[in-house]
Formats: structure tokens, sequence, C-alpha cells
């Protein structure tokens, strides 16, 4: 009886904290829905008077902060601009050194080539400096502190994502090198370490969506700025390829895998690879 009881208790409990997450995505649906029936206003004219720093909730302690000198259209711009040169740079190496790629694998090389590069380079710069973070400068440092607008976890040394940006930037940033390696040389090494980083990738972000959204549930705390553009367009959107391009990467790789051990028992004696 008595645990029947804890059931009940815990099944109304799960299903309460489903729709508080329900309610905050509702929530964020319709401010979404009301930003783009409205007319864009300067973010931070009426914030600065009463904060010392543009994040969210406005009580952090932010020791040193230093506010961007450089616009939110120029920063935008080099991050989009830096973007489309190693894209770019990446499908013309691919096309001189093995033009007989699918077109389907030279875009995942050159997605994994970008991928590499943000995390060893964006978020192991943020690993390197997360105790200093609010104070950096320089153009690494100013996209930062436009993005924790977003997530001013970034700002905070919050123990979750110092260790969540750890993994990715020195495990997963140079094996997504070595795959787009894989990839170009057709290794038969390939398709496990797609799988193993994508997954990697994919369960990172869905706990960085999560721990997130779970404090705003829990305990009404909102690391993003009331701007609708911020979590929709930096929080959202931008993490969002970190989700379903590993999930068609993950379902490549066990589809390859999976045909291989099925020629296997169908051929025992043959070799697949």
């Amino acid at each position: 009886m008595v645990a029947s009881r804890w059931r009940v208790c815990y099944c109304l409990d799960a299903i309460g904290c489903s729709h508080a997450a329900g309610g905050i995505i509702l929530a964020r649906i319709q401010e979404l829905l009301t930003f783009l029936s409205s007319p864009i206003t300067p973010p931070l004219i009426t914030m600065v008077n009463y904060i010392a720093h543009p994040f969210y909730p406005p009580d952090i302690d932010l020791i040193g902060y230093a506010a961007n000198t450089m616009s939110i259209p120029v920063l935008l711009s080099v991050f989009a601009l830096a973007t489309l040169t190693i894209v770019g740079f990446t499908s013309a190496v691919l096309k001189k050194i093995n033009p007989s790629l699918s077109r389907q694998d030279k875009m995942l090389a050159c997605w994994f080539i970008f991928s590499g590069c943000i995390h060893f380079i964006m978020e192991g710069y943020f690993v390197y400096n997360h105790k200093i973070m609010p104070s950096r400068l320089d153009l690494l440092g100013q996209m930062w502190k436009e993005y924790a607008k977003a997530d001013s976890r970034y700002m905070t040394m919050e123990p979750f994502v110092l260790c969540m940006e750890s993994i990715t930037a020195f495990a997963w940033g140079p094996l997504c090198y070595l795959i787009s390696w894989m990839i170009v040389a057709n290794s038969p090494y390939r398709h496990p370490t797609q799988m193993i980083v994508s997954m990697g990738q994919f369960y990172g972000d869905v706990l960085y969506y999560t721990t997130s959204i779970a404090e705003e549930v829990y305990h009404g705390r909102s690391y993003s700025r009331p701007e609708t553009y911020y979590w929709w367009g930096y929080f959202v959107f931008l993490n969002a390829f970190w989700i379903f391009i590993p999930v068609f990467c993950i379902y490549q790789s066990y589809s390859v895998m999976a045909a291989v051990f099925r020629q296997h028992a169908v051929h025992p004696g043959k070799k697949s690879l």
C-alpha cells in the first residue's frame, strides 16, 4: 500500500513538472509571436540605467566586467564571415584532394571541420578564460559576452557549463577533425568514431538545453535576457544545429554498421571491411 501511494505521488509530481515545463515553452512561444508582430526597439537603453551589466538575472555579480566595444552587427558579421570562410575553404580543399567524394560526405566533412573549430577554438577559449570572461575585450571574448546575453552561465563559472564545454572542446573538438580526415580517406573507423562523437554532441546539447529550462521551471530563474530574439535566436537556434545534424550522423553510422553485421550474418566467412 505504501509503495502504491509512493508511485501515485511520484507520478503526480512528474505530471506537475511536465505541465510546468510545458508552460515555460508555451510562454516562450507566445513571446516569440508577440515579438514577430511588434516593432523592434533597442534592448539596452532602459536597462543600462539600472544594472551594471546586460546579463540576466540582474543580481549576478560579475567582478571586473567590461562592456563590449564592438557593436552587435560587427560581431555577428565577423562570426558569419568566419563560418563561410571555414566552410568554403574546406569545400575547396576537399574537391582537390578527393573529388570522388559524394555530396553528402563533402557536406559532413565540412560540418565536422566547422564543428571542430567551434569546439576547439571558441569553446576552448571559454574553458581557458572562464575565470575572467566578464573582463575579456578581445574578439572571441566580446563574441562570448554577446552570446551570454542568452545564457549568463558563461559569465559566472557555472560548474555544469564549464565541465560540459571542457569535454566538448578537448575531446569532441580534435575528434571532429579526425572524423573529417576519416571521411576523406574512407577509413573503416569513420562510422564508429562518428557515432561516438555525434552521440556526445547530442547528449551534451540536450543537457545544455534542459538544465537551463529546468532552472526556470523549478526556481523561476532565467539566464536569458527578456528580449525574445536572445532566447530563440542565440540559445535555441544556434545550438539546434548540434541536435539535428548529430541525430542524422548517428542514424547514418547506425545504418552502415547494421548493414555490415547483416552481411556478416549472411556470409559469416566473408570479410566486410
